[in-house]
């Protein structure tokens, strides 16, 4: 769930991207799990679901490292894009962080490999193997 103001734009990294609005300072905490607004599914809870809603999950939703269960985001963080050089950094309890200052527009990105082992705009569909 975030904890910043953001408002979606288009990115240089991948269609439309997640960008704060306000100045953050680095190290706060922008995004933290909570499971009412990142919700979990098992496979079996939505393998029978209509076509475009499966292309929603397969879009929008990533299948956690730790969990195995497909988690799909209710807020703007679902529009956060990958970056090998992410604007955000995890701790262990899988709260994400500002890693510099940030200027209003600043797009906020994380590293998809850190915490899902498919999903998130089919970024790792197509890089699987390097991950």
């Amino acid at each position: 769930m975030l904890l910043i103001e953001t408002e979606l734009r288009e990115s240089d990294i991948h269609g439309v991207g997640l960008f704060c609005t306000l100045p953050i300072a680095k190290g706060t905490k922008v995004w933290e799990f909570h499971p009412k607004f990142d919700v979990p599914f098992e496979e079996s809870d939505i393998s029978s679901m209509p076509p475009p809603i499966l292309n929603f999950f397969r879009k929008y939703a990533y299948r956690s490292l730790e969990t195995k269960k497909f988690i799909l985001g209710i807020d703007l963080s679902r529009h956060m894009n990958h970056s090998d050089s992410p604007s955000l950094y995890s701790d262990a309890d899988s709260n994400y962080y500002a890693a510099f200052d940030f200027v209003p527009g600043t797009e906020l990105t994380c590293d998809y490999r850190v915490f899902a082992m498919e999903g998130c705009n089919d970024f790792l569909d197509q890089k699987q193997s390097q991950c």
